[in-house]
């Protein structure tokens, strides 16, 4: 493996971007963005916002409708604006980042990422051309296993690797089992908030505890950061009990930041009969059963 394409993994550092650096960096991907009362914002579903850095705790003034159209709109709070809340963002968070190691974990998750580290070699990957090579065939079984993503043509796989490798603004780490890509993990941070973009990881691999070693070496790369604070694992997806207990159990526990959600009644009431646990994510509110 030629030594342009990797580095060492414990030299990795993540960057943290501000505001207006990641949101520059996402209008060159091609993404419309909206600046309002200090904040940038994006649109999420159709017609309906949220700010582009979407765990940015906004002060009460700053949380309003970036548009005059909408169904609606969610933003987090200040803890000090947390009165003027409605809702939450129901995440997985590391918020204790710089106290995060091998003590966080379970004796037996010490023992699964123990395993990993004898069988797969993880480094930070500095060029596409891995990606280009072997990463297609890792997204291709990780869809087929999750059944979550949707898949790609060969074609549109290599086209969103244009860019991709961008040390400046986005971390990607990959899992090597001999000369093999078993799987790799990418993120970006902003203001001090680092987020999980991309885990990938092919079904061969699973038994190797690889999403376990790419998931703590990434931990590792955001506490060499003076800026970074906490990290954040995807919203919470209680439907998946499986997924919630790893999350879990490697020390990304359920947190509901509070926050200000509006939403077209109408709108509202039909996602909650007919997709209550999307309901769940968008306003933090679970229905009682």
């Amino acid at each position: 493996m030629s030594s342009i394409q990797i580095l060492d993994v414990k030299k990795a550092v993540l960057n943290s971007m501000t505001e207006e650096e990641f949101a520059n960096w996402q209008v060159e991907q091609g993404k419309q963005v909206i600046y309002h009362q200090g904040c940038y914002w994006q649109q999420t579903l159709t017609g309906f916002y949220e700010p582009l850095h979407w765990l940015a705790r906004l002060s009460a003034e700053q949380a309003t409708c970036p548009v005059s159209f909408s169904w609606g709109f969610r933003a987090a709070l200040r803890d000090q604006n947390a009165t003027a809340a409605n809702g939450s963002i129901p995440v997985h968070l590391l918020s204790n980042l710089q106290n995060y190691s091998l003590h966080i974990l379970s004796a037996n998750r010490r023992k699964h990422l123990r395993q990993c580290q004898k069988k797969v070699n993880i480094f930070q990957l500095t060029s596409p051309k891995l990606l280009q090579e072997q990463g297609y065939e890792v997204v291709i079984s990780a869809a087929k296993r999750t059944e979550y993503l949707k898949i790609p043509s060969k074609t549109e796989y290599l086209a969103s690797l244009t860019n991709y490798v961008d040390s400046k603004r986005r971390l990607i780490l990959v899992g090597l089992i001999g000369d093999k890509l078993g799987g790799y993990i990418s993120g970006y941070a902003v203001s001090g908030t680092a987020y999980f973009e991309h885990l990938y990881i092919s079904t061969e691999a699973i038994t190797t505890n690889i999403n376990l070693g790419l998931v703590f070496e990434f931990v590792q790369a955001c506490q060499h950061s003076d800026t970074i604070h906490e990290l954040v694992n995807g919203l919470h997806s209680p439907e998946d009990e499986k997924l919630c207990i790893f999350k879990d159990g490697i020390g990304f526990s359920v947190k509901h930041i509070p926050a200000r959600v509006q939403m077209n009644p109408i709108i509202a009431q039909l996602i909650r009969w007919r997709y209550p646990y999307k309901y769940y994510r968008l306003t933090g509110r679970k229905e009682r059963k």
